[in-house]
């Protein structure tokens, strides 16, 4: 399958098709969200996907994965080191998984 990455310092959109792999990788302490996923991209939470919350930089870097889209659709997700981590739009951040 193929390897989708997302670093939590660096968000960018990241297109996906139902059979690639996504891998988050935690590069510095942050707040994880996403927005709610109508499609169900990625099944149900907590196993479907990263669960929202916060979460510490380690040394190396924990990968949280992989997560496996069952659907298609997109969702917009965002990484935030500080404040309330917030994500209605995809619009909002510009940071969406889209998967065809």
């Amino acid at each position: 399958m193929p390897r989708r990455e997302i670093n939590t310092n660096n968000p960018q959109n990241v297109p996906m098709t139902v059979n690639d792999d996504l891998y988050i990788i935690v590069n510095d302490d942050c707040k994880w969200c996403y927005s709610p996923d109508p499609n169900s991209v990625f099944g149900a939470p907590p196993t479907g996907f990263l669960a929202a919350g916060s979460y510490t930089a380690t040394t190396p870097p924990t990968t949280y994965g992989p997560y496996r889209p069952i659907a298609t659709g997109s969702i917009c997700y965002n990484a935030v080191a500080s404040g309330d981590c917030t994500c209605t739009e995809i619009t909002a951040t510009g940071h969406s998984i889209t998967v065809s």
